[in-house]
């Protein structure tokens, strides 16, 4: 995968449509019979179809000592039920409605069906498709959970170095659209605290051969990042993410894959022969208040002097709490942007839905995802606590991952609620 210099462009012809939701014709809101759009995308509108989820799931998976999630990456619904990738174990789990193992595929191993890093699962047509982050390859199960086959990606296009990650975002078509991100700072010496924004690399791979139909890139997170040297000759090096910061985000539906930046709601959606339109949005700007800053500013120092000593030890300093004076050291003059970005997230939902999520301000306890159709009307507004990590979305159900008492990773449904 080529990170260098200016985005690489698609080898297909690209078609791009720039829409502004104040310009069309047709109303932006569904039921809405005239007047001016909203013009906060998050606000309720004229005959919405608002809902919230229930205060506690109706199943939790993760629990049970006879089926525990050891290291859980990601999990999709399912047919009537849900797939799980349990990463440590190399195993998909196929659970029914009621949370009842349905089958389990996968082992440790370089053989057909096995795995050395399972990092990803998604849906696609009437199966599954998993990634081996590893091996560079997907594999195609069948409805039952069943090896079906395997598609190994063109080596050339992707980057093997181990500073840098590459995840499936999900299936789509003939298929996959695959995220690359950079770990670390970038350059060779010892370097002041500085504002770094190391590109986001992305890629729609072909599954019936690994072909790439579509590189390209977008501006990755906002950190404020060092390097430094260490007496014993090594070096220390990483950053913390700028308050209120942009980043780069994606989502996948069963048609689309789509990608855009949190700096504005402007989304390229690409269908899976690499075509693109583009679709913007007006979004009111809120200024960042003082008091949202020092909240975030206190909250991550306390985090950093809470910091617990583990037992490994490098250069004869203990590695968790070096890092966390290193960090400490950065947060002294962390900058916070002046406005808070256009949005936080996106998923694409077993509903068919592109959902985007609201970027909350730090004293906020509910956030707003919105439901958009492949026409771009808004369909569903949908609130829920801020701290529930989202996976996935169907008609009537979320799809949450948490943690337990004992920091257990657990799978969460939680009802649809008006």
């Amino acid at each position: 995968m080529r990170l260098a210099g200016p985005p690489p462009k698609p080898a297909l012809a690209v078609s791009c449509l720039l829409l502004c939701a104040a310009c069309l014709d047709e109303p932006s809101d569904p039921k809405a019979t005239g007047g001016a759009a909203v013009a906060d995308l998050f606000a309720p509108w004229p005959g919405d179809e608002s809902f919230r989820i229930a205060a506690e799931p109706s199943l939790v998976v993760g629990l049970d000592e006879s089926l525990p999630l050891d290291g859980n990456i990601g999990a999709v619904f399912f047919g009537d039920g849900i797939a799980i990738a349990n990463r440590l174990s190399r195993e998909v789990l196929i659970l029914d409605a009621a949370g009842g193992l349905v089958s389990r595929q996968g082992r440790r191993g370089e053989g057909p069906g096995d795995y050395i890093n399972l990092s990803g699962i998604a849906r696609h047509a009437d199966g599954l498709i998993t990634w081996d982050s590893n091996r560079f390859r997907l594999t195609l199960l069948d409805a039952s959970g069943g090896y079906v086959g395997d598609t190994r990606v063109n080596p050339n296009a992707m980057s093997v170095s181990s500073s840098r990650i590459v995840m499936m975002v999900g299936a789509f078509g003939n298929s996959v659209l695959l995220e690359t991100s950079e770990m670390g700072f970038p350059g060779p010496k010892a370097v002041r605290p500085m504002e770094i924004r190391q590109p986001v690399a992305y890629e729609i791979v072909r599954l019936s051969d690994g072909e790439v139909v579509f590189e390209g890139t977008r501006p990755g997170e906002e950190e404020w990042a060092a390097r430094e040297a260490l007496s014993d000759g090594g070096q220390r090096h990483g950053g913390l993410p700028v308050i209120f910061g942009r980043t780069a985000v994606s989502a996948v539906t069963d048609r689309y894959a789509y990608l855009a930046t949190t700096d504005s709601i402007a989304i390229t959606r690409y269908d899976d022969a690499g075509t693109a339109a583009e679709r913007s949005f007006e979004q009111p700007r809120e200024s960042a208040e003082e008091a949202w800053v020092r909240f975030v500013r206190d909250t991550l120092r306390a985090n950093f002097e809470g910091t617990e000593p583990g037992k490994i030890v490098i250069g004869g300093r203990n590695f968790l709490l070096s890092i966390a004076e290193f960090h400490l050291r950065l947060l002294e003059d962390l900058p916070a942007r002046p406005t808070l970005p256009g949005f936080s997230d996106m998923k694409g939902g077993a509903d068919g839905l592109l959902w985007i999520r609201e970027y909350p301000d730090p004293l906020q306890d509910h956030v707003i995802w919105v439901g958009f159709s492949e026409a771009w009307e808004r369909r569903k507004r949908l609130a829920m606590p801020v701290s529930l990590h989202v996976l996935d979305f169907s008609d009537d159900q979320v799809l949450v991952r948490a943690k337990g008492a004992l920091d257990e990773t657990l799978i969460e449904v939680y009802p649809i609620e008006h």
